[in-house]
C-alpha cells in the first residue's frame, strides 16, 4: 500500500509517507518557489516528496487558487515547455509523477515523434527508467541508513558557503547534480516564440570534486561558475568525479525483462564505492531480510573495478548477472567491458 498525502505534520518520517507539494498553480515564479520548499522539506527527514509535473491548476479565475498562466489550450507551446521542465525537474526526485487538471498530460498530447518537445518527453521518460537500478539502490539506502535522496548540495559540501543559499541544484544521490530550469527561454506564456539564439544558463559547480558533464563528459573542475546550454532536451546534469552509477535499459515498466546487461558508468578522479540493491520488486520479504547487496568499489590509482562478493538472496534471485562496465576518460573516450558477475568477488583491471 502506498499513502500519499498532501498534508504532513511532526514525526511523519516514520511512516514512510509520500507527500506532494498540493494542488499548485501552473506559472513560472510558482515552480521556481517549489525547488527549495521541497529540498527543505525533504532535509528534515521526510524523504519521499514529490510535484504534480505541469502544476495542478493551469487556468486563472477569480478564485484564488486558480492562478494558472496558461489557460485552457493544450496547444499553447508556452504550457508545453513549462510542463516540460516540470516533468525534468520531477524525474530527479524520490517519486516521480504526472498528474493536474485542466489541460492533459498524456505524452501524445504534446505533439508526436519528431517534434522538438515530444521527443524531450519521452528521453526524460525513458531515463528515469534507465537510472532505476540508482534510484531503487537509493530508497534502500533511505530504509536502511537514514539517506536523503534529492538533497540540499550542503548536504554534500557542507565547506563551501557558496551552495548555501542556491536554490535552483540539487544532487540525486552521491553522483549527480541537477541544475532545474525554472524560466521560458524558447516560448512566452501565450506560446509566442522568445527570439534570441542565446538559451544558456548559469550554474555553479561545489567545490572538492570534479565534475563531468553527463551527455558530453567535458569534465570540470569543482568550485567553478558555468554557463551552459539550456536545450529543450536534457536538464544540465553533471556527474562527480569518483561515482559508480548503475543504469538499465529503456523499458515500458519497471518489472519490464529485458536481456540487455545492467551497465556499470565509472567516473573517475577519485576513489568510488556503491552498493547496488535488489530484491523480488514486490512485496515485504526484503523487511524480514529477503535481498541482495553487490559492494562495488573504484580504486582509482590503480584502475581497479572491484565487485565483491554478493550479500543476501531473496526469491527468484538471477545466480548470474550480465554487466557492460563503461569507464569515462574525457570527451569522447570511454572504455568498456563485458563481464558475467556470478555473486563472488571479481576484479577488472580498466
Amino acid at each position: 500500500m502506498v499513502n500519499l498525502t498532501r498534508s504532513s505534520y511532526a514525526g511523519q518520517q516514520r511512516f514512510a509517507t509520500i507527500t506532494w507539494n498540493g494542488d499548485t498553480h501552473a506559472s513560472w515564479e510558482n515552480f521556481a518557489q517549489m525547488i527549495p520548499a521541497g529540498l527543505n522539506f525533504m532535509a528534515t527527514g521526510c524523504n519521499y516528496w514529490t510535484v504534480d509535473a505541469g502544476a495542478f491548476f493551469t487556468i486563472k479565475t477569480p478564485t484564488w487558487f486558480y492562478d494558472g498562466s496558461f489557460g485552457w489550450n493544450k496547444e499553447n507551446k508556452g504550457w508545453h515547455e513549462f510542463y516540460l521542465r516540470m516533468l525534468q525537474f520531477a524525474e530527479f526526485l524520490p517519486v516521480f509523477r504526472s498528474h493536474g487538471t485542466n489541460l492533459p498530460r498524456e505524452v501524445w498530447q504534446f505533439g508526436q515523434k519528431g517534434e522538438r518537445i515530444y521527443d524531450a518527453i519521452v528521453e526524460c521518460i525513458g531515463q528515469r527508467y534507465r537510472f532505476l537500478p540508482y534510484t531503487y539502490s537509493l530508497a534502500h539506502n533511505v530504509s536502511a541508513n537514514n539517506y536523503t535522496m534529492s538533497r540540499l548540495l550542503a548536504f554534500d559540501f557542507p565547506k563551501d558557503k557558496e551552495v548555501f543559499d542556491i536554490k535552483d541544484e540539487f544532487m540525486y544521490g552521491p553522483s549527480l547534480l541537477v541544475k532545474a530550469i525554472t524560466e521560458p527561454f524558447f516560448y512566452q506564456e501565450n506560446g509566442e516564440i522568445i527570439p534570441g539564439n542565446q538559451k544558456t544558463v548559469d550554474l555553479y559547480l561545489p567545490k572538492g570534486a570534479s565534475w563531468y558533464d553527463f551527455y558530453s563528459d567535458l569534465i570540470f573542475e569543482g568550485g567553478t561558475r558555468l554557463t551552459t546550454g539550456a536545450a529543450l532536451m536534457h536538464l544540465p546534469l553533471f556527474v562527480r568525479a569518483g561515482s559508480i552509477l548503475p543504469m538499465g535499459p529503456v523499458v515500458e515498466y519497471a518489472e519490464q525483462q529485458s536481456s540487455l546487461p545492467l551497465e556499470l558508468h565509472v567516473y573517475p578522479g577519485a576513489n568510488a564505492s556503491f552498493e547496488l540493491y535488489d530484491d523480488a520488486g514486490d512485496g515485504y520479504a526484503y523487511e524480514e531480510g529477503e535481498f541482495s547487496v553487490i559492494p562495488l568499489e573504484w580504486n582509482d590509482s590503480e584502475r581497479v573495478l572491484t565487485m565483491h562478493s554478493r550479500v543476501g538472496s531473496f526469491a527468484g534471485m538471477p545466480l548470474s548477472r550480465e554487466f557492460e562496465v563503461v569507464v569515462h576518460e574525457s570527451a569522447g573516450v570511454r572504455k568498456s567491458a563485458s563481464v558475467v558477475y556470478e555473486g563472488s568477488e571479481l576484479r577488472l583491471n580498466l
